[in-house]
């Protein structure tokens, strides 16, 4: 007598029709090896079939749906892998139908897989839920506070990411992930050393873990460690991990002035020192006690700027130098009556998109004696706006005077 293997035509489904409960289980466990097969060669269309036969054979079979779930949301089918999760979770959770096989998965990671695949469809309520659930079903499990705790920082909700987080800590102190996820969430809050601390200790754990060299390399910058910072970023250059090299070079690369040319300042010579007479500047509108004169300067940047940022008069500043950068206005000399009185801000900007050039204007004004002097040298313009892509300026670039000649 033919067996369901080996009987007519070779197709174990031919009989099912007058197959006992065993034997369709049977049948069912031919269909899955059938389906690995073709997942094996990467045919997931006819391996979503095959498991769908096994289904039919033995609808509480959870290691279908498990498969079926994981093919839909590889395929970024979210609303189909959801459905198969749903019905992996309802199987799971009944103990009266629950498939307790060995390939079959438990019901904690069944809720799991739902919560996974609510996730990846921004269902966040709907994942939450799901992961709490697998998380009170066994506490000791890190994933699922793992997880949840990675959907809050990625959420905005960085005090409930840090609590998740801290209790995978406990529950694996030697896990370098877990490291590097506080480390993240850290930087989001601006807590740069404690980000430090932690993304250290993952790379310790975890070498090679990339995505803390990135977030190490932010750190660092904001605590103005430069020179660390581009240590991570010569790191991930020598990975395979591109976008992450990307975003630590623009992060680092940041704006800053190239240059100040005053060759057509209208008589402002950034070059001549502690003082000169302020009529020597336009000895045709300055001689008068009173009298005022309206010059400009030009400072290139190394980078596409914000047009609006940049015209904007309020980022920017004007005034004495006093520190190693620009020098000291007066060459520390202190300051007389006679100094003119520098304006805080320049009356207008213009900028050049094309030569990434802005111009300000800028007045100085004669004193009542007729009689000012002024260090030209030593006058800082500063820029603390932003660049087209909205970076900040770097803040070692953002200043010139004629004495530095590069920015400060």
């Amino acid at each position: 007598m033919a067996d369901f293997v080996t009987g007519s035509n070779n197709d174990p489904f031919a009989v099912t029709g007058q197959d006992t409960s065993g034997t369709r289980k049977q049948i069912a466990q031919y269909a899955i090896a059938q389906a690995a097969t073709y997942m094996q060669n990467n045919q997931n269309d006819q391996a979503i079939g095959a498991f769908k036969k096994a289904l039919a054979l033995d609808p509480q079979n959870a290691t279908a749906y498990n498969y079926i779930g994981q093919i839909y949301l590889s395929q970024g089918k979210n609303a189909d892998a959801i459905k198969a999760y749903k019905q992996l979770v309802r199987i799971q959770s009944n103990l009266s139908i629950a498939d307790n096989s060995s390939s079959a998965p438990s019901e904690e990671s069944a809720h799991i897989s739902l919560g996974n695949a609510y996730l990846q469809d921004k269902q966040y309520t709907a994942s939450e839920k799901e992961f709490k659930t697998a998380g009170n079903l066994d506490p000791q499990n890190p994933l699922p506070p793992y997880t949840l705790g990675l959907q809050y920082a990625n959420t905005n909700r960085l005090p409930e990411a840090e609590t998740q987080l801290l209790k995978v800590k406990k529950i694996s102190p030697n896990d370098g992930n877990v490291y590097y996820a506080l480390g993240m969430v850290y930087n989001k809050q601006g807590r740069s050393e404690e980000a430090a601390a932690s993304l250290e200790k993952a790379l310790t754990l975890k070498p090679g873990l990339s995505a803390a060299n990135y977030e190490l390399g932010v750190a660092y910058d904001a605590l103005g460690r430069t020179e660390d910072a581009r240590n991570q970023l010569s790191i991930l250059q020598s990975s395979s991990d591109t976008a992450n090299t990307l975003n630590l070079q623009t992060l680092l690369n940041k704006p800053g002035m190239s240059y100040m040319d005053d060759k057509k300042s209208g008589g402002f010579s950034d070059y001549l020192g502690p003082g000169v007479p302020l009529w020597m500047l336009d000895p045709t509108l300055l001689t008068k006690p009173g009298s005022t004169k309206t010059f400009s300067i030009t400072i290139g940047f190394n980078t596409a700027m914000d047009a609006a940022s940049v015209t904007n008069t309020q980022n920017w500043s004007i005034s004495r130098a006093n520190g190693p950068g620009g020098g000291y206005y007066n060459n520390t000399m202190p300051l007389t009556s006679k100094d003119v009185a520098l304006p805080g801000n320049p009356l207008s900007v213009s900028y050049n998109s094309v030569t990434q050039e802005a111009t300000l204007m800028f007045s100085l004004n004669q004193n009542s004696s007729g009689d000012a002097v002024i260090d030209q040298s030593h006058i800082v313009f500063k820029f603390n706006g932003t660049d087209a892509l909205g970076r900040s300026m770097d803040t070692s670039a953002n200043e010139i005077d004629g004495n530095s000649i590069v920015p400060f």
